[in-house]
């Protein structure tokens, strides 16, 4: 996604999918929030589930595509 400019902006345990119990295939679900962004492209629009969301946009502060890597960050720890 993020090699297109699209952010998911809410990532999250119920938005990823497994295909099959043998050879899982990761999908995502849930693009009601899902973004084109540019390279250079900053939002400051409140999105996605509080638990997983980056600090920045917690804060209310301008965010990048970036912000999907921390909710993976949480998911994964």
């Amino acid at each position: 996604l993020h090699d297109r400019n699209i952010s998911h902006l809410d990532l999250k345990p119920q938005n990823i999918l497994l295909s099959a119990p043998e050879n899982p295939q990761l999908k995502l679900a849930d693009f009601g929030f899902a973004q084109h962004m540019s390279p250079w492209d900053e939002k400051h629009v409140l999105r996605g589930s509080p638990l997983y969301m980056a600090p920045e946009m917690v804060c209310r502060q301008q965010y990048d595509a970036r912000v999907d890597l921390w909710s993976v960050g949480v998911i994964l720890y």
